[in-house]
């Protein structure tokens, strides 16, 4: 401990003898340190932003069902399949009791142009169920979304996002209760949803399409827009992520039953989505760290000059010592808590470098992907700067404990 005190001293003298000297030596490992924990906060702010987009499109727990095309031996027979509709829905709720709700939609075809008084916007309509806004996170922030008795009925009520809203009525105007046309049919509008900005005011708005949603009743849009009784979209939702294998497997055997045995669907997990996601932040993980490693091997170059450039000073001092009866390895320890002292304290500035520079990432990242500076990050910049001195300084100190007494006397 004494040797490692003795080390840390002599350290904090080189640094304060040779300051300029000093500071271009700690650059590197500043530079390093800073890029090591400004790329894990990134990183995280990432992560962050695309757990928040799966959790408002549905969670973990949803299963995406999509066509596709019957395999080659029931090519001929492929037509027998209905497709999928609102009978798979009906079908899932009864027979999957793992699934906790399922979801269709329907798209009216090229579009639709929607228009009241002299205001006009192309968008996509979506023909909904009820249970779309509770799996979606749809929340209404005046009237009400659609219901039960709207599918029974085709009511021709429309549900506006916020942006649509403020688009179509001027200010002063109460939307609830107008009649708007979409493709020329009249919808009365019975709900506006609430506004989600979830991007910040300077940046871009991640979930800005949930603000220019407009929803109609699935039944109303498959009688008005649609010729057939296809869904478009068709999503389940189960209660808990470890019911996956099983739910998937039950769900697959229904659809093959109302399908009339045609295989010609597919089924996706956001469990996908995300090892897609683990790739990429893996990507991340080694592009960025990469130019964080750069750095600081440069400072370990320089710390490592440093300490040869003073053990090249001190000759006559290690002999000294050596010739008092100072051992290799006391030699070797205090050499080495002289580089140990160096490479934190670059550690200790580049963390602080970090904190302004996560800073300012903060101020012009949108707020869904904003870098988020973790104790974590900062004590891998710590420790990774303290590892690079000791493996920089071990070289100049196994040199300098190698030093014959008798010659070290005699060097000027």
């Amino acid at each position: 401990m004494r040797l490692m005190i003795m080390g840390v001293a002599s350290g904090w003298r080189e640094v304060l003898a040779h300051k300029l000297r000093s500071f271009l030596t700690l650059f590197g490992i500043v530079l390093g340190a800073a890029a090591l924990v400004g790329m894990l906060g990134v990183v995280k702010g990432l992560l962050r932003g695309w757990e928040m987009m799966i959790y408002e499109t549905g969670g973990i727990e949803r299963i995406s069902i999509y066509s596709k095309p019957a395999p080659d031996f029931q090519r001929e027979k492929a037509m027998l399949s209905p497709g999928r509709t609102l009978k798979d829905v009906d079908a899932i709720l009864a027979a999957v009791p793992l699934a906790r709700r399922v979801t269709a939609e329907v798209m009216i075809p090229n579009g639709a142009r929607l228009y009241f008084q002299g205001r006009a916007t192309g968008q996509n309509v979506r023909g909904v169920l009820p249970a779309t806004f509770i799996m979606d996170r749809f929340e209404v922030a005046q009237g009400r979304l659609i219901g039960e008795l709207d599918l029974e009925l085709q009511t021709q009520v429309v549900v506006l996002g916020a942006s649509i809203a403020d688009f179509l009525f001027i200010r002063g105007i109460d939307p609830l209760g107008r009649v708007i046309t979409i493709n020329g049919q009249p919808f009365t509008v019975v709900g506006v949803l609430k506004v989600y900005n979830l991007g910040g005011s300077t940046g871009g708005n991640r979930f800005s399409s949930k603000n220019s949603t407009v929803f109609i009743p699935l039944t109303t849009a498959q009688t008005l827009f649609r010729i057939d009784e296809n869904v478009d979209v068709l999503n389940v939702q189960l209660g808990d992520i470890a019911d996956m294998p099983q739910a998937m497997e039950e769900i697959t055997n229904v659809l093959t039953h109302t399908h009339r045995g045609i295989q010609d669907i597919r089924l996706e997990t956001r469990e996908d989505l995300l090892r897609r996601f683990e790739e990429t932040k893996s990507s991340y993980m080694y592009s960025l760290g990469g130019v964080a490693v750069i750095g600081l091997i440069v400072g370990g170059v320089g710390i490592m000059n440093v300490m040869l450039a003073s053990i090249s000073e001190r000759v006559r001092e290690i002999g000294v010592r050596r010739a008092l009866g100072a051992k290799r390895v006391d030699i070797l320890v205090q050499i080495l808590a002289e580089s140990l002292t160096l490479a934190l304290a670059g550690g200790m500035l580049g963390v602080f470098a970090s904190i302004g520079l996560i800073a300012i990432l903060q101020r012009v990242v949108v707020a869904s992907n904003r870098p988020e500076l973790s104790p974590g990050a900062l004590f891998v910049g710590i420790v990774s700067s303290g590892l690079v001195g000791v493996v920089a300084g071990f070289y100049p100190a196994i040199r300098a404990s190698r030093l014959s007494p008798v010659e070290a006397l005699r060097t000027d």
